[in-house]
């Protein structure tokens, strides 16, 4: 039952950390809010197509290791606070397991994602973030993002970028919109993507489609929040796969964590009904909470 494992895992972290009767209260709540988390399960209506299952796209056959802007900086990013970013992964200047003069890179982190405020708001057709061709507008914190990515690849890291933010909030699901994001994303020469949730373009399987006919791959992280079933409206929106639907590499199975005691707890349980036999997260198509 896991409920009742919840339970266990939260008693003993609880007393391993902050012993009994210190913040009773507040870890009374955040208990119960675990096990109204963990109680959700996964919904069957998602996927309208069996031609993404996943793994479709060879990548990510491991778990995604890397850094994405957003937890460090929120949207207040640079393209010159991005490039300092790609030097701080690959500069030896780490201690890791006992050997100096080491690398994140090396031990792993090979990514580094652009996460919401390099977008345009405003600035698109009738005061969006897309023009009249459906390309994304970009603002003047990021003269050049092929630039950008250029720079990322020449310290051997991959480059990510991010859509369907939350800072523009487009609220009207336009093809065009679709189909601007990935021509941008393909000539700025990306090597991956995360969709947010916020926008009005969450058709992950017409993305998948777009990315497929690019001819180029591209790791694709699904962040809508753990909705399961149809998300706004579109049953290709979401966040949850299925035994022969996975147009994404990952995908968030938690809303926002916070600042909350055990807040990365209770969105750790949030992967736990995708770990069945068979499991849902699997190489090509991972569950992740947000931590």
């Amino acid at each position: 039952d896991l409920s009742s494992e919840c339970l266990a895992q939260v008693s003993v972290l609880f007393n391993a950390i902050v012993g009994r009767g210190t913040f009773a209260s507040t870890f009374e709540n955040d208990m119960k809010a675990c096990l109204g988390v963990v109680a959700i399960g996964v919904a069957a209506a998602q996927g309208t197509t069996k031609d993404f299952p996943p793994g479709w796209n060879g990548l990510a056959q491991t778990p995604p290791m890397g850094w994405r802007s957003w937890n460090a900086f929120g949207a207040a990013i640079t393209q010159p606070m991005m490039i300092a970013a790609m030097d701080a992964l690959t500069s030896k200047v780490w201690e890791i397991e006992g050997r100096p003069n080491s690398s994140l890179f090396e031990a792993g982190y090979k990514s580094v994602g652009v996460d919401e405020g390099w977008e345009g708001c405003g600035q698109g057709i009738n005061s969006t973030q897309h023009d009249a061709r459906g390309l994304p507008v970009i603002n003047d914190k990021f003269p050049d993002l092929k630039v950008l990515v250029d720079e990322g690849h020449k310290r051997g890291l991959k480059v990510g970028w991010y859509l369907n933010g939350c800072a523009c909030g487009e609220h009207q699901e336009i093809i065009r919109n679709y189909e601007g994001d990935i021509k941008l994303l393909h000539g700025f020469g990306f090597d991956g993507v995360k969709i947010d949730g916020c926008g009005a373009q969450v058709n992950m399987t017409f993305y998948a489609e777009l990315m497929r006919a690019s001819g180029r791959n591209y790791t694709i992280e699904n962040c809508h929040w753990g909705h399961c079933g149809e998300f706004k409206g579109n049953a290709d929106g979401s966040s949850c796969p299925t035994q022969d639907w996975c147009p994404f590499n990952w995908f968030r199975t938690s809303g926002d964590i916070n600042t909350g005691t055990l807040s990365w707890f209770q969105n750790l349980q949030t992967v736990k009904p995708f770990l069945g036999d068979p499991p849902l997260s699997r190489p090509g198509c991972w569950a992740y909470p947000d931590m």
